[in-house]
């Protein structure tokens, strides 16, 4: 073991030797940038673990961990972790990579097969003041049956981090051995990693003249330096901007986003990538961020990114850092005696709140100790806070205030304010969300504005997919003819509910679209057309478009073939045309390559079902069961098992523990009340009923459920306040407000 630790040591420090010749070629010219770059988080990405390149405690320090003591120690100048490993017996781990190093550095280890995985542990390497110097557990809630369990693949650097942190990085998974071959051309993020290849830019500062724009096929400088405000309030760059390909380049690692394939070009992200929109899942419904979204999805919706700021209009593109200290950044373009004063921000000048980015870039904490800022610039609106449950800065900072209470201010200070009270998109992206009347309408008025950004109008489009029809239909089809990548994306999620034939005519051309990501996401949208197409079929030129495209589909898959929802995937595929044998074969390989991915387990019981074998699918989900017995999908796949059997005794409880395990899940919930209700019993019924309204009070479902139960319990004024509230879900239905009299009926009957 020690020997295996020693080569694997000696061949990083290899690579680490290369990037040093590396930036001693650059430095020649570029000293002061390859300085810069020496103090940057890019170059501390990802280095050798040395007692000189570790920050972390290593002098026999301990920490508590599952139930035993962890070990950080060093042996003979090589750093060891000693913890529990996945049967819970200690054992000593080589650390053999460090990973970033402010406010937080990770180690990593090999577990096999070329597979690098992130300890379970972190050194907060802030100050003491800060409360940092110390050992931590990042995820102390995960269990071996979660993505982030220090053995999964949520924590496993070839699939997670590597793309971004090293540079022309090459994953290169066999699926046959399970086995990983990984390689990079330097540990860290290099000068390539952003500049592309130097060879043609080393040549021509050799002398080479037949060489032009230096070498570089790409142009990342600044679009312009400097932005005046004008009289009227708005701003105008100060020279004329001219092209970059800075926001791209630098979009591949801060962007959200899926990989398709190997990199092959710095400044290429919509060619490998496919990114994330703005979506619940992973954003507040006004746009702030919420997951781990890495700028660039907040960016997009910034008034600075549309006027042409790029990102080194504020940081130094090879440290990392800030140009100029504090508010210095911000009035660099934004006078200071109009915004840097206590008439704009409202507060004593030097405490919190008298910086700009306490209230346009607010702050939330990831791996418990990065707090990161919100790059959308936004104004704060606790109005919208009112409306939507949004969080805004106000409130943020002061905790124990309402948002009224910071309305109210804000109208103080700015009695004029042409942004409180006014309309926003994330009205829009509620109501969709919450499933309102009139969402569809909302929708599609953000769609087609071209006053607001393109990832807002394609996260509006792509919500429609939840309100299929005619302004839907008209809202994709013009998003299909502008070529902005965001809204034919969005398009291709918008089509999903029209039948087949009426999604092909909608969005077929995207099939020819010169980007990876949608020529593939369209391919799989329209994959049943090979099986179910028009009326004598597609002709010979549609055929080979539709195939070449579902190739690279499964090309992309392939790619992720380390991760169960790429197999899940293709056996998706594999059913829309009709092979279900090879269904089948991917998704018991999904369950094999990463058996925690619950879906497979999902999705191969239907199929069971659909062939008639109710054992099978029940085998299947108990299988799953074994793995995670949490997992609330499969719990809830297998009470429908049982009750597709007539034995609702046995699902009764499996439909409780899916409704306990989700308990966001309105579904879950309501289905078990449902059940409960059939089996007569009606308290808990209705306890369940209640739980799924409070999830989702605006489904038309529940509110009727909550009537009628409450009406057979004859508690009118309940039955009548649900009533109501389904009226007004589902207006001008003339059948419900029969029954909203009925109900009053009853009452007058009753008093």
């Amino acid at each position: 073991m020690r020997f295996l630790f020693l080569l694997i040591w000696l061949y990083a420090l290899s690579l680490s030797l290369t990037v040093n010749a590396s930036e001693q070629e650059c430095s020649s010219c570029h000293k002061e940038q390859v300085q810069d770059w020496q103090q940057s988080d890019h170059f501390h990405a990802m280095e050798a673990a040395s007692l000189e390149t570790v920050l972390g405690n290593f002098n026999d320090q301990t920490l508590d961990y599952d139930g035993q003591q962890v070990r950080f120690y060093t042996n003979k100048q090589k750093l060891f972790i000693s913890m529990p490993d996945l049967s819970g017996k200690m054992t000593d781990f080589p650390v053999l990579y460090t990973f970033g190093y402010q406010p937080l550095q990770q180690y990593m280890f090999d577990m096999g097969k070329g597979k690098i995985q992130l300890f379970p542990f972190a050194w907060d390497s802030r100050s003491k003041q800060q409360g940092g110097q110390r050992w931590f557990v990042l995820h102390p809630e995960q269990k071996k049956h979660d993505l982030f369990h220090w053995s999964q693949m949520g924590q496993n650097w070839n699939h997670m981090c590597a793309d971004c942190h090293s540079t022309d990085f090459k994953k290169q998974f066999d699926l046959k051995t399970n086995e990983f071959n990984s390689t990079y051309s330097a540990m860290n993020v290099s000068c390539n990693a952003c500049h592309g290849d130097t060879k043609q830019h080393v040549s021509w500062a050799n002398g080479d003249t037949n060489i032009k724009d230096k070498g570089f096929a790409i142009d990342i400088s600044k679009k312009t330096p400097l932005f005046v405000r004008q009289a009227d309030g708005n701003m105008k760059s100060a020279q004329p901007l001219k092209s970059s390909q800075q926001v791209p380049v630098c979009a591949t690692c801060h962007a959200r986003r899926s990989q398709l394939a190997d990199r092959t070009e710095p400044h290429q992200f919509l060619k490998e990538f496919q990114p994330s929109l703005i979506t619940p899942e992973l954003y507040h419904v006004d746009g702030q961020v919420w997951d781990e979204d890495y700028v660039w999805g907040s960016f997009e919706q910034s008034k600075m990114f549309n006027a042409g700021v790029t990102c080194s209009n504020c940081h130094n593109p090879h440290s990392g850092k800030l140009k100029l200290p504090a508010n210095q950044t911000c009035t660099q373009c934004h006078t200071r005696e109009v915004f840097d004063t206590p008439d704009h921000h409202g507060h004593q000048v030097d405490t919190a709140g008298s910086q700009c980015v306490d209230c346009h870039m607010p702050t939330t904490t990831y791996m418990q100790v990065d707090a990161r800022r919100d790059h959308s610039f936004r104004v704060p609106r606790p109005d919208l806070t009112l409306k939507t449950q949004a969080p805004n800065a106000c409130n943020s900072c002061h905790q124990d205030k309402t948002p009224q209470w910071a309305v109210k201010n804000i109208k103080t200070w700015h009695p004029d304010s042409k942004h409180i009270g006014s309309d926003h998109f994330s009205l829009a992206f509620h109501a969709a969300d919450n499933r309102l009347p009139n969402s569809s309408a909302m929708l599609t008025k953000i769609a087609q504005n071209k006053d607001f950004p393109d990832i807002i109008r394609a996260s509006a489009l792509s919500r429609m997919a939840a309100t299929p029809d005619n302004n839907a239909v008209v809202a994709i089809v013009r998003a299909v003819k502008e070529n902005e990548p965001l809204k034919r994306q969005a398009a291709i999620t918008a089509a999903m509910p029209y039948e087949i034939s009426q999604r092909w005519r909608m969005i077929n051309s995207l099939l020819d679209d010169e980007r990876l990501a949608i020529r593939t996401e369209t391919a799989r949208a329209l994959a049943a057309m090979l099986v179910e197409p028009f009326p004598g079929g597609l002709n010979e030129v549609d055929t080979k478009r539709l195939n070449k495209a579902l190739k690279e589909y499964k090309l992309a898959q392939s790619y992720q073939a380390e991760r169960g929802f790429s197999h899940t995937n293709l056996g998706n595929l594999a059913l829309q045309l009709n092979q279900a044998d090879q269904a089948k074969a991917h998704y018991l390989t999904a369950i094999q390559i990463e058996n925690i991915f619950i879906p497979s387990y999902v999705n191969l019981a239907d199929l069971y079902r659909t062939q008639g074998d109710e054992k099978a699918a029940k085998d299947i989900l108990l299988q799953g069961l074994k793995v995670n017995p949490e997992a609330a999908d499969l719990h809830y796949s297998l009470a429908m098992s049982y009750i597709r059997s007539k034995d609702k005794k046995t699902a009764l409880p499996h439909l409780a523990q899916a409704a306990s395990f989700a308990e966001n899940n309105a579904n879950y919930s309501y289905t078990y009340a449902l059940l409960l209700q059939d089996m007569g019993q009606m308290n808990d019924a209705l306890k369940a009923l209640q739980k799924a309204f409070q999830i989702t009070p605006n489904n038309p479902d529940i509110s009727y459920s909550l009537a009628q139960a409450y009406l057979a319990k004859k508690q009118y004024d309940d039955a009548l306040r649900y009533a109501r509230n389904l009226a007004q879900l589902v207006p001008g239905n003339q059948q419900i407000q029969e029954f909203i009299q009925q109900i009053q009926m009853m009452q007058s009957l009753n008093q």
